[in-house]
């Protein structure tokens, strides 16, 4: 059987001229200096296909930028007054340390010392010290003063522990390769130290606009749940975990090589053989007498070259490669590109 394609844009051949001034149109000229035909076809049938047993290792390459591990606030949750530092900023500090006291006044409760032959009850003041949330490094500090007055839940200082993360965004459609949490990622800094491990961190919805809107619901990778907003379809944003004897630069480049799924003897024909990539899709099947018939397959991992049939088809049997494509998508002119006349300007004859 055999597929054609109906073409409906036509070849321009440029006529550079070596003498004379003016402008000159482009000619619609084949080799011979024929008129090429408006519409023309090519065959893009497709041939039986032996169905075999396979490895796919499925491998990413992405651009990666390190970024600093992000800082966890130390916030004023009540407000109050500042009344002793216990560090300064650039201060390098372990979890739990004080970082500043604060005093605030704590009003009754509505109805508090109000009975009959009690004194109102008066504001109650507290001292309270404010700590750090993790080992790292305290900023933020610079400007704070003993007296300062702090509004209730105000950040006095972060605390960012010295790590760093390699991250790397996803283009939306390459989010169907993620069968699960990758856990072999390698991690190559451009002019840098050798190719490393870098362990996995997240994987998720990239960051889109932020400003502090309400996120939608996520599942476990944190990418929206069904009807949930997904941000524009910006994508996916994998984050892993540079290693601390590594030398690395807020902002340096690299790229990051994923393993984002493996299988062994396992079936598998040509991705073009196949209509779908991800979870179900549909094959021709070619009997020995010529015969042909469409069939639903379930999928499981691709390498981008080769897909895993998980089942629907046998080895031994054959399928069309390339596949036809979904008649209701093969519309004769759908494809068909806008056909301009260009000008060119000519040297002096």
């Amino acid at each position: 059987m055999k597929k054609w394609i109906i073409i409906g844009s036509v070849a321009l051949l440029l006529v550079v001229a070596v003498a004379g001034g003016g402008y000159f149109l482009l000619n619609r000229l084949g080799g011979s200096g024929e008129e090429l035909p408006m519409e023309g076809a090519v065959d893009v049938g497709g041939v039986p296909y032996p169905v075999e047993l396979g490895t796919i290792d499925s491998v990413m390459v992405l651009d990666a930028t390190v970024q600093a591990e992000p800082g966890r606030s130390v916030k004023a949750q009540k407000g109050g007054q500042v009344v002793h530092l216990w560090v300064t900023d650039g201060a390098t500090v372990e979890e739990g340390a004080p970082i500043l006291n604060v005093k605030y006044t704590e009003e009754p409760a509505p109805g508090t010392g109000t009975g009959e032959g009690e004194a109102p009850a008066e504001p109650v003041t507290r001292e309270v010290s404010l700590y750090a949330p993790v080992d790292g490094k305290v900023t933020g500090l610079a400007d704070v003063q003993v007296g300062d007055v702090l509004e209730p839940g105000a950040v006095v200082a972060t605390v960012a522990p010295d790590i760093y993360r390699a991250v790397a965004t996803i283009p939306a459609n390459d989010l169907y390769r993620f069968y699960e949490e990758p856990d072999d990622i390698l991690l190559e800094i451009t002019n840098g130290p050798p190719p490393t491990q870098c362990d996995f961190l997240s994987l998720g919805a990239a960051e889109a606009g932020g400003g502090g809107e309400e996120q939608p619901e996520t599942d476990e990778f944190g990418f929206p749940m069904e009807g949930g907003d997904t941000g524009g379809g910006s994508g996916g944003e994998l984050a892993c975990r540079v290693p601390s004897d590594v030398q690395v630069f807020e902002g340096v480049q690299g790229k990051l090589s994923i393993s984002t799924g493996k299988v062994e003897d396992v079936v598998v024909v040509p991705m073009t053989a196949v209509r779908g990539t991800t979870g179900e899709g549909e094959v021709i099947v070619v009997a020995e007498d010529g015969t042909e018939e469409a069939r639903p397959v379930e999928l499981g991992i691709s390498d981008g070259s080769f897909i895993e049939v998980v089942s629907g088809l046998e080895v031994g049997e054959q399928v069309m490669d390339p596949i036809p494509l979904d008649p209701r998508f093969d519309v004769p002119g759908a494809d068909d590109g806008v056909e301009e006349e260009f000008m060119v300007e000519g040297e002096g004859m």
